[in-house]
């Protein structure tokens, strides 16, 4: 675990886990920022200056941008949340990058999370096949499904896709929490699910915010169109195990 040491962007002091051997690191951070700011303003990409990594390069790396959109009227708050994906990398051993993406900077809400493996650029070594995990959701009453599973589990993080989608109709309006037999319980994290129509941000999918905590999986609230026909909401990272 580090913090950061400064920023191009005007934002605060930002903590990782983090995960690195010569090869790759898998780094887990969120983080908030102000459009309004002048550093921001100025900057052509977002950097994030860090104390030494072991890679002094790395591939070109997904991370999300997500806001929050509620719409408030007299009869009730219709969420239409959203998120895209921007493009970040290491710049240098001491310099994380993020594309600066700038439709959303008329909202005062914006968070990239950092939650992937980024790969040396240049590397010559041989690959690593990692064996998958049997992951499967467990609830007294499935309200929630769970399909698409790819899971891969080391000693020091664990890699994770699943599409999320409504098991039952009577508790769409509920808090879903399920338990993910087989996934590791010392993983504590926020989660960023993707997907959902949106209604009044129509260039990107829906966002719903959840966690990740002891092997629990949870999402308290899903924008208004989470469960919209053709949209299959889903989430995707490498987190970081405690104690790395």
């Amino acid at each position: 675990m580090f913090n950061s040491t400064g920023n191009n962007f005007g934002a605060g002091t930002i903590q990782f886990k983090d995960y690195q051997e010569e090869d790759y690191v898998v780094l887990n951070a969120k983080f908030s920022y102000d459009p309004a700011n002048p550093l921001y303003q100025a900057a052509d990409h977002l950097e994030l200056y860090v104390p030494d990594l072991l890679l002094s390069r790395s591939i070109d790396t997904p991370a999300y941008l997500s806001f929050k959109d509620p719409h408030v009227s007299q009869y009730g708050t219709w969420v239409n949340d959203g998120a895209t994906i921007i493009r970040s990398w290491i710049k240098d051993k001491n310099t994380i990058c993020f594309e600066k993406f700038t439709n959303f900077d008329h909202r005062n809400d914006l968070t990239i999370w950092v939650q992937m493996m980024y790969i040396k650029k240049g590397g010559t070594g041989t690959p690593t096949l990692y064996d998958k995990t049997t992951i499967r959701l467990v609830q007294d009453v499935t309200y929630m499904r769970m399909s698409s599973i790819v899971c891969v589990i080391t000693d020091h993080w664990a890699a994770l896709h699943a599409e999320v989608e409504e098991g039952s109709y009577q508790y769409r309006d509920d808090p879903w929490v399920g338990t993910l037999h087989n996934f590791p319980t010392d993983i504590n994290t926020d989660i960023l699910v993707i997907g959902g129509s949106n209604q009044y941000n129509r260039s990107v999918d829906g966002a719903s915010f959840g966690t990740l905590n002891a092997g629990v999986f949870s999402l308290p609230t899903r924008m208004d169109g989470f469960g919209s026909t053709g949209y299959d909401p889903f989430f995707f990272g490498y987190f970081v195990r405690e104690g790395e």
